[in-house]
């Protein structure tokens, strides 16, 4: 799916998001001196905030670090610096120190959102889930309609198997990050245990438009549609997983029972593999970076 994963995005403005988790804040430089000899920002003495800045960019983060921590030592109260080096110590899986770097920034900063929800991602990489919760859900306090936090707390609500409210807050997302296919793929999951097939397949549709060539979507969906009741239209979609992956064995395998199914229509359960079907993907590393909601979820 081409979903907006958490910390994967550069945004162009005063904050960056920079892998593998929230948002690396940028400090604004001063107008240029006269002689076109920058000119120097009182907030970031030597510059190595917008350095460390830069490295992170290129994920160059053991650079990114050592510079955020001369920041850290020329500014010692500048919440920014704390997560800007949270952020980096996570491309390093650095989790501990990460963790401590959020937290601190939260202790400056006690309405830092992008805080609360880096720590939170790194709880829940080191499977603290009821904490990171509690971090999301801090975060949401502050600003309820924040993608990322509702992105993370959607992901943990469908652990819990918390169907609704995961929808509630996917819908957040999609409503504010229209083209996140993941957001729709992980929606239309929750749709699904609550045997709302339609709005599940609607929402696998969205996704498969984000990333036509993405086997997962179609399987996502035709698993939905054998669910329904609707065979051809899950014949459909595994013949146009096996148009981009011929050697897919699982689609293989799907189109085989459907096909048996066919012929028999009273075949043994055993025939049946696809109502226990996993959820979809959303490991730690690419939806966002190292946590849940990627690809990536993530």
């Amino acid at each position: 799916m081409k979903t907006c994963k958490v910390g994967t995005v550069i945004i162009l403005a005063l904050a960056f998001a920079a892998f593998p988790s929230g948002v690396l804040y940028a400090k604004k430089h001063a107008p240029q001196s006269a002689g076109n000899v920058p000119g120097a920002n009182p907030k970031d003495p030597g510059g190595h905030s917008a350095k460390g800045f830069e490295a992170a960019k290129k994920r160059d983060y053991e650079t990114a670090i050592a510079e955020f921590t001369k920041a850290i030592e020329a500014e010692p109260k500048d919440a920014k610096n704390y997560f800007n080096r949270g952020t980096a110590y996570r491309g390093v899986n650095k989790m501990n120190e990460a963790s401590a770097d959020f937290t601190k920034a939260i202790e400056i900063d006690p309405r830092n959102v992008p805080a609360y929800v880096g720590r939170g991602e790194v709880l829940l990489v080191q499977k603290q889930v009821d904490p990171a919760l509690a971090d999301f859900d801090k975060a949401l306090q502050i600003a309820p309609n924040d993608a990322n936090a509702r992105r993370f707390r959607g992901f943990v609500l469908i652990s819990k198997s918390e169907w609704q409210k995961a929808i509630d807050d996917y819908s957040v997302v999609i409503q504010r990050v229209p083209e996140d296919g993941g957001a729709y793929e992980r929606r239309a999951f929750a749709y699904r245990n609550l045997k709302k097939f339609k709005e599940a397949i609607a929402d696998y549709t969205k996704a498969i438009a984000t990333d036509p060539k993405d086997p997962d979507g179609y399987r996502h969906r035709a698993i939905a549609h054998t669910m329904a009741g609707d065979s051809k239209s899950a014949e459909a979609d595994l013949r146009a997983i096996l148009k981009i992956k011929p050697d897919d064995t699982d689609a293989q395998s799907r189109l085989k029972a459907l096909e048996t199914r066919a012929t028999n229509p009273t075949p043994p359960p055993a025939a049946t593999p696809v109502t226990n079907a996993p959820a979809p993907v959303t490991k730690p590393g690419t939806s966002p970076a190292v946590a849940p909601p990627a690809a990536t979820p993530r």
